[in-house]
This record gives structure tokens, sequence and C-alpha cells, in this order.
């Protein structure tokens, strides 16, 4: 898939209806096109025309969501609107309490969620805050400073070090620039960009006659020739990918969709039955509604949105001090459900930092900056030509070489190698005073630094590209010091080794040095002695492999998304063991591609180099087309896009770009690969507490049902009042929620696969086991009422029995709920906040009964020691009865595969 080309027709020339790929046509060909003169530049009226045809340079806003949208979107939710109906028809039969409390619920909830996702969706905003600058452009003839806005195409351009590029341009003359495009392509590396045409097939990574939009000039100087400007640029491209891509809702947020509409056909078809069995026994309308809405009130889960909320801020709030910033609350749970993470190489899986690896001197011997011993003099010449012939520059009083070292990152990384083998940099280069240097140049690939080491004498020293050294050299350095013929058997082995280094993913420099006469300006051209080579690589981090190996065990593959040529990021997936039996993939075998074709190769590839901002969009979509649940990170502009279409969305914090951050659900402030799989551990923990309280919320919520449903079956009076109903499960819902939202995860928490992408929140086997569990609590709390009734009769003290009886069932049932495998008693204090959730619950009880106005909004009477016993035996009898079951299930998974990573 090649990225969209710079494309000049007539839209952005109005006179030329040929379109032309400006990186493939030479410089006279596109001044030619664009109708300027490449001395003299535009004339200040031509400008201004452009201008007013093809509009400013600068990328467009997309229209954002507004606040009062943002709020509405809260309300989205089935089981909100279920609620909204509760409570409208609370109101319409004279119960405005009932109707003013789920309200509550429904405001808090919806104020929460609003708080969160107010800073979502700016990602255009930061592309338009990012390409904010000025030019120096030729018009007239004359050299000006321009905003950068009024550039149009035609436009002459002047580009020196340190510049930002204001407009993809095509390049006219190279002197020795190179461009930082890591924001936009994802090259590590520096880009060295000429005057000379490619091929028109060329990938955006490799169009070394391009300056884009958004990327910085790293050294050197050139002019260019405007060819793009505001959407029509790469940058523009990116962001219509981002406007593009449709805001997708979580696994979770579709779960509980799911989940609502289940329960709209629930309580509908319990309210019809219950309405027209009492209807149909002679009992009055306005009694069976009221008695319908009872239990319409008891099936809905009205703390299911606002809890869910709870928990998932928690979890955020934990997860912040994991070094991860949720952006978007449903995010959280989502990172649990992730089968597939592509990430960025570099600063993710590695430092980004180049450094070196290790060194081979001439004669043989290999040693790296690791090494904490003194180097022989062999070794010492090689290392001092990497401090000598290098631009980059340290402080006079420096001490930390590897921080405060300046330059372009292959010098720097040389300086810091030599410091780490106990190398005095700064007196190395004060004792070798700089004669001349012959910068290094992209054409040659060489550089050449002469030093004076003593009066009359210097030594040249080279270093650049290893086939280049070598063709410069007749000898080389044996391993005694002494000088050895380098004869075309020696030249071959050498470069048979280079090869094997740059197998390795190493970028390898060869170095070498001459006797020369300081006075000479020409610069040596041959005639030098081999000194060997240095291998440098951008170093995995240290936390990535343990990470990838978590996330492999934990059932989840990695994907390596790069800019980078493939030799280097298959062999940086080799070093953290990413292959797995994936191939690497570059980016040109996915021209053409798509559908069923596309599918097959992003399900077995485990690298793909040389990517495109949109080949990374369109493997990230395939991916999900697979039915993966995919989290892609990224740092940079070309990052954007994917970033946004991804089911979880993490950009880098230290150093990512405002776009990426914007794009992104999650950011890590660390930019580390390991806090990643950290976080999807949370997300795992945060899912498995979400379904704890959804086990125990619905089996309470149905314990209540059925208890309300046989007492009307019996023909007993009515146990329970809607407000009542709505009491106990605000009671035993709210606190007991909070408590299992901080539940720890378990050992084998990240030694299960992720949940099936399609799998459902009620799964049979937990349907059964909420089940036949509701039918447990109502039954208990049922033979509490019955005896309330036979000693007291009909009225407000039985009733005082059932409720507190049902809360009593519950409350036990809420210690159940930690595990379906683990006994109660397993651990029981690893989660102190459990027993202060219960606390709470019998203190807010408490107060029910004794806090007269409480007590009479009720209907509540104070129990005497008799009922407390039997409460209190409705608390013990539900932990009893499901210990004896948890018995049997763990006898039967101890013969299972995988029984262990049972809930």
């Amino acid at each position: 898939m090649i990225s969209a080309a710079m494309t000049i027709l007539s839209e952005q020339t109005g006179k030329n209806q040929e379109t032309m790929l400006a990186h493939a046509e030479s410089p006279a060909r596109v001044t030619m096109l664009l109708d300027t003169d490449i001395r003299k530049g535009l004339s200040e009226d031509e400008a201004r025309t452009r201008l007013l045809r093809d509009g400013p340079n600068s990328i467009a806003a997309a229209a954002g969501r507004a606040w009062w949208q943002i709020l509405l979107g809260q309300f989205r939710s089935i089981v909100v609107w279920l609620l909204a109906v509760a409570a409208a028809v609370a109101w319409i039969t004279d119960s405005p309490l009932e109707a003013a409390a789920i309200l509550v619920v429904l405001a808090l909830n919806a104020l929460i969620g609003f708080a969160i996702e107010w800073q979502a969706g700016r990602a255009l905003d930061a592309l338009r805050r990012r390409s904010k600058l000025t030019a120096r452009v030729t018009r007239d003839g004359r050299d000006e400073e321009v905003d950068a806005k009024e550039l149009v195409a035609g436009d002459l351009l002047s580009l020196t070090a340190g510049d930002r590029v204001p407009a993809d341009s095509r390049i006219t003359e190279s002197f020795n620039l190179q461009a930082d495009e890591s924001a936009l392509t994802g090259e590590s590396l520096p880009v060295a960009k000429s005057a000379e045409a490619v091929d028109v097939s060329t990938l955006l990574a490799d169009r070394t006659s391009m300056v884009y939009l958004g990327t910085t000039v790293r050294s050197g100087r050139a002019s260019a020739v405007v060819t793009a400007t505001g959407h029509r640029t790469e940058l523009g491209r990116v962001g219509q990918l981002i406007s593009e891509v449709a805001s997708e809702r979580t696994p979770l947020e579709k779960r509980l969709a799911l989940l609502g509409e289940r329960l709209v056909y629930i309580v509908l078809v319990i309210a019809v039955v219950v309405l027209a069995a009492g209807y149909f026994r002679g009992d009055g309308l306005w009694l069976m509604l009221e008695i319908s809405i009872s239990l319409a009130v008891a099936a809905v889960p009205e703390g299911l949105p606002a809890v869910t909320t709870l928990i998932l801020a928690i979890g955020v709030i934990k997860m912040a001090k994991r070094n991860a910033i949720v952006r978007r609350l449903a995010a959280v749970e989502t990172l649990g459900s992730t089968t597939v993470i592509c990430s960025d190489k570099t600063g993710t899986l590695t430092e980004n930092r180049m450094a070196v690896k290790e060194f081979h001197a001439a004669g043989g011997q290999r040693f790296s900056a690791d090494e904490k011993r003194e180097m022989t003099g062999v070794e010492f010449r090689l290392v001092r030509a990497g401090v000598l012939c290098n631009e980059a520059s340290i402080g006079r009083m420096s001490t930390d070489v590897e921080k405060e070292a300046l330059g372009d990152p292959t010098e720097t990384a040389l300086l810091a190698a030599a410091n780490s083998l106990g190398t005095d940099v700064g007196k190395l280069r004060e004792n070798a005073e700089l004669v001349r240097d012959f910068p290094f140049d992209p054409d040659s690939k060489r550089m050449v630094s002469v030093r004076s080491f003593e009066a009359g004498t210097a030594v040249a020293i080279l270093k650049g590209a290893p086939a280049v050294v070598l063709a410069s050299c007749d000898r080389y350095l044996a391993s005694d010091g002494s000088t050895a013929r380098l004869d075309e058997k020696a030249k071959d082995e050498f470069m048979e080794l280079n090869e094997r280094l740059a197998g390795d993913a190493l970028r390898v420099l060869g170095f070498a040095e001459k006797t020369v006469s300081p006075d000479d300006p020409e610069e040596p051209k041959d005639g030098f002695q081999f000194l060997g080579f240095a291998g440098l690589i951008d170093p995995p981090r240290v936390e990535a492999l343990p990470a990838i190996a978590s996330a492999r065990t934990a059932g989840i593959r990695v994907v390596m998304l790069t800019g980078d040529q493939l030799n280097t990021a298959a062999a940086i997936a080799r070093e953290l063991e990413l292959s797995d039996g994936g191939s690497a993939v570059h980016a040109s075998e996915l021209q053409g591609l798509e559908g069923e074709d596309l599918r097959q190769i992003v399900a077995r590839a485990v690298v793909f180099a040389r990517v495109s901002p949109k080949d990374k969009f369109e493997i990230v979509k395939a991916l999900q087309e697979s039915g993966e649940v995919v989290a892609v990170t990224g740092d940079g502009i070309n990052d954007a896009p994917a970033l946004k279409q991804a089911d979880i969305g993490v950009a880098m914090g230290e150093r990512g770009t405002e776009v990426a951050k914007e794009s992104a659900d999650i950011v890590l402030t660390d930019d580390n690969f390991a806090t990643i799989v950290k976080a999807i551990e949370g997300g795992r923990t945060i899912y498995s507490n979400i379904i704890r309280f959804v086990h125990m919320m619905f089996s309470h919520n149905l314990g209540e049902v059925l208890m309300i449903f046989f007492s009307l079956i019996a023909g007993l009076p009515l146990p329970l009042f809607p407000l009542q109903i709505l009491w106990i499960n605000l009671v035993t819902d709210v606190f007991p929620a909070l408590a299992l939202a901080v539940e720890p995860a378990t050992e084998n928490t990240m030694n299960r696969p992720p949940r099936a992408p399609g799998s459902r929140m009620l799964s049979m086997p937990f349907l059964l086991l909420i089940g036949w569990q509701g039918l447990m609590l109502a039954l208990i709390a049922l033979l509490a009422y019955l005896w309330a009734l036979d000693v007291y009769g009909e009225g407000a003290h039985s009733r005082t029995i059932a409720l507190m009886a049902l809360i009593g069932v519950q409350l036990g049932h809420f210690f159940n709920c930690r595990s379906r495998v683990r006994s109660v008693f397993s651990k029981p204090f690893s989660n102190l906040w459990i027993f202060a959730a219960a606390l709470a619950v019998i203190g807010l009880q408490v107060a029910a009964v004794k806090w007269g106005p409480l007590a009479v909004v009720l209907g509540l009477t104070v129990p005497n020691a008799v009922d407390l016993v039997v409460i209190a035996a409705s608390v013990v009898l539900p932990i009893v009865v499901v210990e004896i079951t948890k018995v049997f299930i763990r006898h039967r998974l101890k013969r299972t595969v995988g029984g262990t990573a049972a809930l």
C-alpha cells in the first residue's frame, strides 16, 4: 500500500492538469510544472493569487463535540433509559421519593462520565498548533520571512539546521541536509536528503528528495520548492484520517448495552406476568400495578451504571500510580480485553537512543562499552578514532557525557562509549588539536578529521561506511600493534564481519587513520590503516523482554509497527523474542492488498517495517476485522490515525506529540512497554471486579424479585414496598461495590488468555450460577418473613424482618462473590475494605431503624433480640451453602487443565 504521494494537480497550481509525483521528478521538471522561477521564485502578486485560490497552509479544523453533546452522550445506555422510565412510572403513581432517588443516581453517573470525557477528541486542534511557524522564502528575487500559513505551491524555501519544515517540498539543492522524520514516518535516525529523484514507487520514509511539514532539519542546509500545502500535505492527510475514524464503543460499553437490552425484556415479562396473574386472581388493577412496579424496581440494576463508573474511576486512580494516565474512562476495562498489542519500536520497545553495542578491532579483538577493564593500545586507537573524528560536542565541565553530549545520535553514542571505557573525552580532544575536517558527505559516505598530536605531525582519521573505509585502506592494525597488509582476502573477511553485524541490526561504522602533513589542505583519499568497526544500535529496553514474555503468557500477541528498515526491526524482534514463529513484513508487500488477503498477512506477521500512517491504520483495521481487540502504542504524528482507530490507543507521555496524546485513550508517563502490560493486568483485574459486582448485584436483585413473586403466588402480603426495595439496592450495592473495586489481582490474572472479543458478560454458566444463588437468597429471606408473619402478623414489624433478612442474606453473599472458587476463608484479610463495607451496610441499616425520620419514610420498626438472631442466621446461611458448593468446584478444577486460572 503506497502512502499518498505528493500530488500536484490543477487544484494546487490551477494551470497543469497532469498528475505529478514530485519525489520521482527532477527539480527542473517540478519547478516547470509549478510555473515558478528556480532562482527568483514566485512574484508577490502570483503568491497572493494562489493563496486566494488554494487557501492557507494550515490544517482544517474538525468540528468537535459541544459540551452538551458530551453530557447527552452519558444517557445513551439502555439501562439508564430503563431507570428513567422506572422513575417516571414511580412519579405517576404518586411515589416521588422513589422517582427522586433513581434520578439522583442517574445524575451522579452522568456528571462523573462527563467530567472524565471533557478533554477528549481534540486531535485536529493539536495538528493545527503543531503547524504554526514561519518560513524563509524567495519572492521576486528577494529573500523574506513570511507566516507559514501564507506559503503556496511554487514558493522557494531556504532550510537550515533547526528549522521546522513549513510545507511538503521538493529539494532542489542540498548541502549535507539531514532531517528528523521520526514524528511522521517512525524512522529513528536522521535521514540524509538530496536533490536526486527517487523511484515513483518509493515509500514515504525513503523519499530522500522530499521534506515534509511537521519534520525538523537536524543538520546541513537546502533549497526546496513547495509542492503541497495545508490538507494536501502528508501531515494534512493524517489529519483527514483522524477525522474519518469513527469513535468505537469499548467492549465493556458493548457488553453493558447488550445487558441492558436483555434487562428490558426481563423486566417487561416480569411486570406483565405479575400484573396479569394478580388481575385474573381478582386483585385490584392499581394494587397489581404497584406490585409490578415493585418487581420492576427490584429487577432493574439501578446501581449498575453508577457503580461501574465508580469501579472504573478507582481503576483510573490506581493506574495513574502505575504511570498510565487514562483519558477515557471505559478504556480502562478495554485493556483487559486486549488480544493484540501493536507497538511502536523506537522508545517503546527500545530506549530511543543510539549506543555502541560492540567494537571490533582490526586485529580480531571484540569488546563492548560495558566492559570494565583497561583497554589495550590497539583497542584504544579504535575508540580514540571514534572520539576525534566526531562533530558532537560536550561542555568543558561535563561529567555525564551520555546525557550532555550534543549532536548527531551516532556521534554522541561514540563519545558515551569512550567515556564508559575510561577515556577522558575532553582531555583527549584538548591534546589532539583539530587542524581541519572534511564533514560527512552523504554521497561519499565518509568523514575525515585531521588532528595534530605534536608539533609538525598530524593524523588524519577516517570514519564512514565500512566498504568506503576499507576501499581507502591498504593495511590494517594487527592485534600486536604492528601493521599488516590489507589484501583482498583480508578485505573480504572484514566485509563478511560487517555483513554479520548488519544482519544483527547494528549500524556499522568503519575507522582508519594515516599520518599526514598538517599543512596539506587536501582531503586524504587513500593510504589509510584500517582500525576496525563500531556496531551501534538503539538498544532494547531492559524491561521490554520480560514484559513481552508476560504478554505472551497472558495470550496476547505483540506486533511491532515501525518506520525502520526491515533487518533492523527483525533483529530487535529476535532480541526481544518477539518473533514466536511469526513473519517480518516490509510495507511494500502490503501494496494493493485488501480484504482477506490483507487479513491473512496481519494474522501471522509480528513485524511490519517501513510502514506509513496509512499502513498502520489499515493494519489495525484488518486486525479488528479479524475479531481482535487491538491496543496500539505510538508517539508521533504518524501514529495518530492508528491510535484513534484502535480499540485502545496508548500514547507516550515523555516524547509523544500532542497529536498522538489527543488521539489516545491512555497516556504512559514513562514511555515504557512494561507499563502497558501492567496496565493490561490492571484492566483484567478491573473487569474481574466488575464481574464480581454483577454477580453480587444480579443474584441480589433476583433474590428480591423471587421473594416478592413467591409471596404473591402464595397469597402472602407484599413483603416490601418499592422505596424499601430501592433502599436495599443502594445500601447493599454501593459500599460493597467500592470494596470489590479494590479487590487485588490474583496470582493467575496474567496466566490465562484474554476474554474472547465476542464473549457475553452473562454467559450461560454464569446465569445458572446467578439463578440458583438468587433462588437460595430468596428462600432464606422468605423463611424469615414467614416466621415474622407467624409471630407478628401482617404489618410494619414483619416487613422490617423481611427487609433486614434480605439485607442479611445479601451481606453474607457479598463475601461469597469475592471468588467463585476460593473459600471466603482463603486470604480473608487481603482486602480490608471488604470488612469496612460490611460495617457500613450494618451501620446504615441500624440508622434506618433507629433514626426516626428515616424509619418513618421507610416504614420500619426496631427489631428485638430474637429478631436479631433470625437476621444473623440469614447472614451466615448463604456463606455455609456456597462454601459447600465451592468444595466440589475446587475438587473438579484440580482435574481440569487451566483450572487454577478460574475466578
